[in-house]
């Protein structure tokens, strides 16, 4: 038995016959891969992926590229997209600004990029263990155009369903991006519904943290529609990897089939 079939026994035994079945009006089913380069733009397009999200320095949990790749992967790679805005990490778990100066430099970043010819934004910071909303607000603020996904920050506050909550006072996000937290995959699939409620309505929950063994399971199980992917769809599988058209095609053979 392999890890794949290991994975799917443990879930079928923890979450009852049925699982959790997507309604007939559920939003598509989208594979987004994370990519730092035009080469990994190609890649996840020929691999068949939905959509990509652009952000690069992904050793420090992903920070903002430079206006010229994101120009550049666009015009190459006719994906929907979304670029992550995130500055000056100290680490990558740092998701607190410090001071008015580099609010306003992520203003900026905001801003220009939302003249370009993308979907939205990945953002989020907090502080004192919960989400620092006045950021939020002032970066919407500043393009206010935008689709908003907020990233795993959302995973290392002190109540993840409450910082969830938060969300739905703000019009222009419509994704959130969770793990679902630590443990199994059983024990994040059985918590997805509890996100899914705390997020809202016409909202979308994004899963991320995933390895490509999880995904017929997730899909047999749960009703996610989004499979955010990064080191799984890279070789080799670390964040200075290159995304591997092979597994990106793998991962949505394991999606779509």
């Amino acid at each position: 038995m392999d890890r794949r079939d290991l994975l799917r026994g443990v879930v079928a035994a923890a979450i009852p016959a049925g699982g959790l079945c997507a309604g007939a009006d559920s939003p598509p089913l989208e594979l987004e891969v994370i990519v730092s380069s035009v080469e990994d733009a190609l890649a996840a397009y020929h691999g068949g992926a939905s959509r990509m999200a652009i952000e690069v320095q992904l050793d420090q949990g992903g920070l903002t590229p430079p206006l010229t790749l994101v120009k550049s992967i666009l015009r190459e790679a006719p994906l929907t997209a979304r670029v992550m805005l995130r500055l000056d990490v100290r680490s990558q778990l740092d998701f607190t600004l410090r001071g008015r100066q580099q609010l306003e430099e992520v203003k900026s970043h905001a801003r220009a990029l939302s003249r370009l010819s993308i979907d939205g934004l990945l953002t989020g910071y907090s502080r004192d263990g919960v989400l620092d909303l006045e950021t939020l607000s002032g970066i919407i603020d500043a393009a206010p155009v935008m689709h908003y996904t907020i990233h795993n920050v959302i995973e290392f506050t002190k109540d993840p369903l409450a910082a969830l909550r938060s969300l739905r006072d703000f019009q222009q996000i419509d994704r959130a991006m969770v793990t679902c937290g630590r443990g199994s995959l059983a024990e994040r699939i059985l918590r997805i519904p509890d996100y899914e409620a705390a997020l809202g309505p016409k909202r979308q929950i994004v899963l991320g943290g995933l390895g490509l063994d999880m995904l017929s399971t997730l899909r047999r199980h749960s009703n996610i529609r989004t499979f955010h992917l990064g080191t799984a769809v890279r070789t080799p599988q670390a964040a200075f990897g290159k995304v591997d058209r092979a597994k990106v095609q793998e991962a949505h053979n394991l999606i779509f089939s």
